[in-house]
């Protein structure tokens, strides 16, 4: 199905804000396209959700299965609440995140034996929930390291994303052990200082800033003593099936005919297509998807959603445009596919995202 060439601009801005319609406003700082890896699937949506409920009101990501979103899902929240300007805003949205919420992740950090174990299991598996970066466990000297480098370009959020994501993995690190291990893990940033506020510079958080690396450290000493949660038997049962998920997400049929359609979103790519670039057969694609619980319409309806809600944050383009753009032939068509995959019609999300980024301009500080 050939579309129209889909070029999709951001502009950010001094005041980092958006109009009620949708589109970003005042004098542009920076200006380009978004690079391919912010469609591809990268961040959980269970992250959309507590970061929606931590920041106030804003429109659902996503309905039906758990999955992981694009980061063009988070742009338009990062842009309103301000996280090109305010990073450090990050610091108490990752503080936010509860250790259940990063599922197996969570798990793996309160069952392993140690805190180096934790660490490991940590660096292991945390992409099935933020594959924005890249995770390493090692040990230097005498502190044992997990550490983080962006995996896709973040952009003007890099400070933002690597606060929150960084603090989110150091709050599941610090409830896994007790009080005398967790006062000795620290938090290394490898830029200056920022203004922080009053609150968090009274908490004392062991932070060090002009750091090496953005990283999460501990003394090999105290890394090595026993967790006070650990159940060595169910945290190989988790491996198990933290294995599993990795194969799924990296090596799924589901995943390639994602990547395959987010690398083609100027012309959809038809099922045949798809077999073709995979060098199998169509019955064989389809067999491969049910077997996954997934059909090639659904991860179809997934990608048109996902730009069609791109359209309805960034423009105020009539509907029928927004369907035409995105290869249906129809309003009703697209509207039935939108309730679909979203929970909710097109009309309801952009009035839910504008009455959310005007309740953020009304509560942001002076």
């Amino acid at each position: 199905m050939k579309l129209p060439k889909i070029w999709l601009k951001v502009t950010f801005h001094r005041d980092a804000g958006l109009s009620m319609a949708g589109h970003i406003h005042n004098r542009p700082e920076n200006y380009g396209e978004l690079p391919p890896s912010w469609f591809e699937p990268c961040l959980h949506s269970a992250y959309f959700h507590i970061a929606a409920k931590h920041f106030g009101a804003y429109p659902r990501a996503a309905s039906g299965q758990p999955r992981l979103l694009p980061l063009l899902t988070f742009l338009p929240m990062l842009v309103a609440y301000r996280g090109a300007l305010q990073p450090v805003a990050g610091i108490e949205l990752g503080l936010a995140f509860p250790p259940a919420a990063h599922g197996l992740v969570g798990l793996f950090a309160s069952t392993s034996e140690t805190l180096w174990d934790a660490m490991m299991n940590t660096g292991r598996y945390t992409a099935l929930r933020n594959a924005m970066f890249e995770y390493r466990s090692l040990q230097q000297g005498n502190m044992a390291v997990l550490e983080l480098r962006p995996r896709v370009y973040l952009s003007e959020f890099e400070k933002f994303l690597s606060y929150a994501t960084a603090t989110a993995l150091f709050n599941i690190l610090r409830a896994a052990a007790d009080d005398a291990v967790a006062d000795t893990i620290r938090l290394t940033f490898p830029w200056a200082m920022p203004s922080l506020p009053r609150h968090l510079t009274q908490s004392e958080l062991p932070f060090d800033f002009e750091a090496q690396t953005l990283s999460i450290q501990v003394p090999l000493d105290m890394a090595a003593k026993p967790l006070p949660g650990a159940e060595p038997g169910l945290c190989e049962q988790l491996k198990m099936a933290g294995e599993d998920e990795l194969t799924r997400m990296m090596g799924s049929t589901a995943a390639k005919v994602r990547h395959i359609i987010r690398q083609k979103m100027n012309f959809w790519p038809t099922l045949n297509e798809v077999a073709d670039q995979l060098a199998i057969s169509k019955r064989t694609v389809i067999r491969k998807l049910a077997s996954e619980g997934v059909s090639y319409q659904l991860l179809l309806d997934e990608a048109r959603c996902e730009l069609a809600c791109w359209f309805l944050r960034t423009s105020d383009m009539r509907l029928s445009a927004i369907a035409e753009q995105i290869g249906f032939s129809d309003q009703a068509g697209f509207t039935r596919n939108f309730l679909r995959v979203q929970g909710c019609n097109p009309s309801q999300y952009r009035a839910a995202l504008r009455g959310a980024l005007g309740g953020a301009r009304q509560t942001e500080a002076p």
